[in-house]
């Protein structure tokens, strides 16, 4: 009996008893509390357990944190994902996986359930169709003028190195590949679709999936060259490595990635961006990765007369449960067994960890999190707007219920100042911009009745007193952002950078001038980044 008989003779006792008779006896080995499965199925989930063992060659307890195991025995297809009767629309489902989009949930995600395994099931088919552009790529770092690349003196080769939207950071995808399936990724099309129908949709983006294969050696080659890069760029400090989902690599892999990084003259932080630590792939958090993330750190310690450099890691995280569960407990213990500091990335999504109809359970359901976080010793780092916010009513998480949010969550009556979120983030194109509590946040808005939408600009003011303007839009969602409802601006500079702006925006949704443009006049920097030749 191969896997996938296995996996059929499973979805018919009951997938969701399947995992758990699995995960019950990790967990009795890790001396937690298992959890309870009908009698009436032990003989034949037993049976069914024994089966797999023997086909891995591997024993029971150590089955749940095996790789071939987790991979195989995803929910990749709209028959699985029925077969767990968790309260979907199949229609909207199946319309989106006939996109092209791919489907897949890993076991710890589906015995989570609820608000978790929501976050993972496609329920919009347009998102990544084409139709708003801005969803392909919402972060904007896989577009021309954000890209690093090598290339060859005769132009033959053109090889991907990274992305830097700021001076001092740049953000190398190792792999496109991520089997955890967020199904609103931030990274967009080029880790949700398949590459056929990404082929279809925009070629450009095709080539760079069809070059981020999870392959180890280009991987390997890939920060080999991006050393280089850095070599010549002093003003960088710090490399996400990001992805897909970068630790998919073998620890031995992640080892030689981080090696050229390590001999990089002027870098000082290297942070990884994962979703494997509480998004389903703990076990890849090995004894193995955790010896090699401790040779990086001794290697880089700053001492006798090493170069000090900071190894972080930034785990994406949905809610409070999987923060909560014995496989979150133990991959933490072991990080910071490590020595590496784990900050934590939340999107802010509708209906997920978000209800913009309702602020206080935002900033409750928010709490929770925290609160959850400070109990394993992980650091709620940043909370960001939903990327596609911009694109889709359904998905849009206003920023002014944001502010509203955090208006709560800063009452502080009951917890400490330690329990609440560090910063509140809308990532776009245009880079960073922060989201205060009500009334604090400071922005003039157009509403636009006839697009039906509303636009933002947003004021910084730097020390040496430049200011710099932000511009975002949103849906127009009545009762929530069709009120010229925000605090006025007093500060006449502010206000008249404001106004040059607005003037300028015009002008780039007419076309006559391009975001380059536009950037300059805004007083956003946009980091030049010429190619490595090779």
């Amino acid at each position: 009996m191969n896997l996938e008989q296995i996996k059929k003779e499973a979805m018919k006792i009951g997938l969701k008893d399947f995992y758990s008779e699995i995960r019950n006896k990790y967990l009795k080995k890790n001396g937690f509390e298992s959890a309870p499965i009908r009698s009436d199925k032990k003989a034949a989930l037993n049976k069914l357990v024994s089966r797999l063992t023997h086909k891995l060659k591997i024993t029971d307890d150590n089955l749940w944190e095996n790789p071939a195991f987790q991979m195989a025995f995803r929910v990749t297809s709209l028959e699985d994902l029925i077969g767990l009767k968790e309260n979907i629309n199949a229609e909207k489902v199946k319309a989106c996986l006939s996109t092209g989009r791919e489907l897949t949930i890993l076991p710890l995600n589906v015995l989570l359930g609820g608000s978790t395994i929501k976050k993972f099931i496609p329920t919009l088919p347009g998102l990544y169709s084409g139709e708003q552009k801005h969803s392909l790529d919402p972060y904007g770092i896989f577009k021309g003028q954000d890209q690093i690349r090598a290339v060859s003196k005769d132009g033959s080769k053109s090889i991907y190195l990274g992305s830097r939207k700021f001076d001092y950071a740049v953000l190398a995808n190792i792999t496109e590949f991520c089997p955890v399936g967020c199904a609103e990724c931030y990274k967009g099309a080029l880790t949700r679709m398949s590459l056929a129908a990404l082929a279809d949709i925009d070629p450009k983006y095709a080539e760079l999936k069809k070059q981020l294969k999870l392959e180890e050696k280009r991987a390997i080659e890939q920060t080999r060259l991006l050393q280089k890069w850095l070599n010549k760029h002093p003003e960088v400090d710090t490399v996400i490595i990001s992805g897909g989902e970068p630790l998919m690599y073998s620890p031995d892999t992640i080892e030689k990635i981080l090696e050229p990084l390590g001999k990089a003259e002027h870098l000082k932080v290297v942070r990884i961006c994962t979703s494997a630590v509480y998004q389903g792939l703990f076990y890849v958090v090995s004894d193995e990765l955790i010896g090699k993330l401790k040779d990086f750190r001794k290697k880089h310690d700053g001492r006798y007369g090493r170069q000090k450099k900071h190894l972080y890691f930034n785990c994406h995280v949905t809610d409070e449960h999987q923060l909560l569960t014995p496989e979150a407990r133990i991959a933490t213990a072991k990080l910071q067994e490590a020595g590496v500091s784990i900050h934590l990335q939340m999107p802010l999504q509708e209906g997920i960890n978000f209800y913009r109809e309702y602020p206080a359970k935002s900033a409750e359901k928010m709490s929770r999190i925290c609160l959850a976080a400070y109990d394993i010793g992980a650091i709620p780092y940043k909370a960001i707007v939903n990327m596609h916010s911009q694109s889709y009513e359904e998905l849009t998480v206003p920023i002014e219920r944001v502010s509203e949010t955090i208006s709560f969550l800063e009452e502080h009556f009951d917890t400490s100042d330690m329990f609440r979120w560090q910063a509140y983030s809308i990532l776009h194109e245009q880079g960073n911009a922060y989201i205060y509590a009500k009334p604090h946040f400071l922005a003039e808005k157009d509403i636009d009745r006839n697009r039906g939408r509303v636009t933002y600009f947003i004021p910084k003011v730097e020390s040496a007193g430049k200011v710099s303007v932000h511009t975002y839009e949103e849906p127009l969602l009545e009762g929530m952002n069709d009120q010229d409802s925000l605090s006025k601006i007093s500060n006449k500079n502010i206000s008249s950078k404001i106004r040059e702006v607005r003037e300028a925006y015009a002008k780039l949704r007419r076309d006559e001038i391009d975001t380059r443009e536009f950037y300059n006049i805004s007083g956003i920097k946009s980091s030049k980044n010429e190619p490595l030749i090779i």
